[in-house]
């Protein structure tokens, strides 16, 4: 370690720093190697990591609130139920970590790789994330609720219950994700790819989705109540039984997309959005939508 001190002797200042001490130090770790070191519940708030691998590393419990993280390996760490509150983290590697439950609320995420990492239960409220990869991360019942994302990859992600109310997601990718339950609403999601996901039962209640690709998308039994789907690509989307009451359709194209049984639909909405021969309209016909025709209504048994 640092000037010839020994790990215990480096954490140990750093425990006396973060509690003010005079004679404690900050941590600060450069081109650090400390694979598959044992360091349960280590205290390294405020730390300063550069560069260092931590690959297999045994960490749950972790204090690492307040950390700068810069170009550092952590693949395959266990990091459940780990603090990072607040943390700064840049061109690093989480990938395939065990993050079950861990706490990102106000970090700050720039260029880090989270690939098949398991963080479910995660809580990512308020956090800034930027460029960043999840592809086939598990982040069911995560939370990003009031999160900043964006340019950032979620395809083929678990989001199974996970909640972004009122998060701010732009230029995202979510392409053959599944997030049966998962609650997007009063968030927006401008210009975000969808395609081939499944989002069965999820709520988009008053979502900015304007220019937002749903191509082929599962997203029956969804709540898209007041959202704003202007210039939306819905083709071939499955959308029965999906309420849209408010819903602003402007441009939106329904092309070969199955409404049956979609709800609160009015023929003013229909009017305002493309359709084709390929359509299944709520009541169950084919389309193109026809003015008068009542196919926005669908059949009660």
């Amino acid at each position: 370690m640092t000037n010839g001190r020994s790990l215990d002797e480096v954490l140990l200042s750093h425990s006396r720093w973060t509690e003010e001490e005079s004679s404690g130090f900050r941590c600060v770790m450069d081109r650090e190697t400390l694979n598959e070191a044992k360091l349960p519940a280590v205290n390294l708030h405020g730390a300063i990591i550069r560069g260092s691998t931590f690959l297999e590393a045994e960490m749950e419990g972790a204090n690492l609130s307040r950390a700068v993280i810069d170009g550092s390996n952590f693949q395959r760490a266990i990091l459940s139920g780990a603090d990072l509150a607040g943390v700064q983290i840049v061109e690093s590697a989480f990938s395939l970590c065990w993050l079950t439950g861990a706490i990102f609320s106000d970090a700050q995420l720039r260029a880090v790789l989270f690939q098949q990492a398991s963080i479910r239960g995660g809580r990512f409220q308020g956090a800034a994330i930027e460029n960043c990869k999840f592809t086939r991360a598990i982040l069911s019942s995560a939370s990003f609720h009031h999160a900043r994302i964006g340019t950032s990859d979620f395809s083929e992600c678990d989001l199974e219950q996970a909640q972004f109310h009122r998060a701010q997601v732009r230029h995202c990718r979510f392409v053959d994700a599944s997030g049966a339950g998962a609650n997007f609403s009063n968030s927006s999601f401008k210009e975000s790819v969808f395609s081939r996901s499944a989002f069965t039962g999820a709520k988009f209640f008053q979502t900015d989705l304007q220019g937002a690709n749903f191509d082929r998308a599962i997203l029956n039994d969804c709540d898209f109540r007041e959202a704003l789907l202007n210039s939306a690509d819905l083709c071939r989307a499955e959308l029965r039984n999906v309420r849209f009451r408010g819903a602003k359709l402007l441009g939106a194209d329904l092309r070969g997309a199955d409404l049956t049984g979609a709800r609160e639909l009015t023929a003013a909405q229909f009017g305002h959005a493309r359709t084709d021969q390929n359509t299944t309209l709520p009541n169950g016909t084919q389309g193109p939508f026809q003015r008068h025709s009542g196919a926005e209504r669908p059949i009660v048994a």
